[in-house]
């Protein structure tokens, strides 16, 4: 009787463990999520998807963007940043919430992202006002050449475009000039204020590469 009275002894105590345990876990999973939902109203990583930014960025690299940045600031020239389209991505374009699973809602959510398609990352080259005109190689801003340390020797930007760009827009480009799909095209075309999702701020991978990208 005694031996009985033992084991069920042992084995609520076990089962309290266990219970306490799950408690545990749960309680470090959801302070994990509060935290990561914190974290992305400041900062959110994001992967560099083709060779539009190289040699400033490679494919595949990792970046660490500033998502707070525009909300209490305008994007300057020369700022590297990552914004939506309307761009299908990897062969899907039907990106609405409608068909998004349950966990991708669930990680959209966390993200703060509602993207409607591809996400692009360029370099601002004008911005609201700007006079932008690009011909025989030339980039002008307000009938000046503009200097860009940034492009590798030998780029050329090609293309014929004379444009002032509208309130509330901007003018992106690729480093990368000729592999680069930007506001030059009809595709992408000027970038939404909006639409911009944050400022560039870190590389964070390959670990060679680590530091602040400009």
């Amino acid at each position: 009787m005694g031996r009985i009275d033992k084991n069920k002894q042992k084995k609520e105590e076990q089962k309290k463990t266990n219970c306490m345990i799950i408690k545990e876990w749960v309680s470090i999973m959801v302070t994990a999520i509060i935290i990561a939902a914190i974290a992305v109203q400041f900062i959110r990583p994001t992967r560099v998807d083709g060779l539009s930014m190289y040699s400033t960025l490679n494919d595949r690299d990792y970046l660490i963007i500033n998502t707070m940045k525009y909300k209490v600031s305008n994007p300057k020239r020369g700022e590297i940043i990552i914004f939506d389209t309307d761009m299908p991505i990897d062969g899907f374009s039907d990106l609405s919430i409608e068909t998004r699973g349950i966990i991708r809602r669930a990680v959209d959510f966390i993200l703060h992202d509602d993207s409607r398609g591809k996400d692009l990352v360029k370099r601002v080259i004008g911005v609201e006002g700007d006079h932008i005109q690009i011909e025989n190689g030339t980039v002008k801003i307000n009938g000046k050449e503009i200097y860009e340390p940034y492009l590798d020797e030998g780029i050329v930007t090609e293309g014929n475009i004379d444009i002032t760009v509208p309130k509330n827009k901007l003018f992106v480009m690729g480093d990368n000039r000729v592999n680069s799909r930007d506001s030059r095209s009809q595709e992408v075309g000027l970038v939404d204020k909006k639409d911009v999702i944050g400022h560039v701020m870190l590389r964070l991978l390959p670990v060679s590469d680590f530091g602040s990208v400009d």
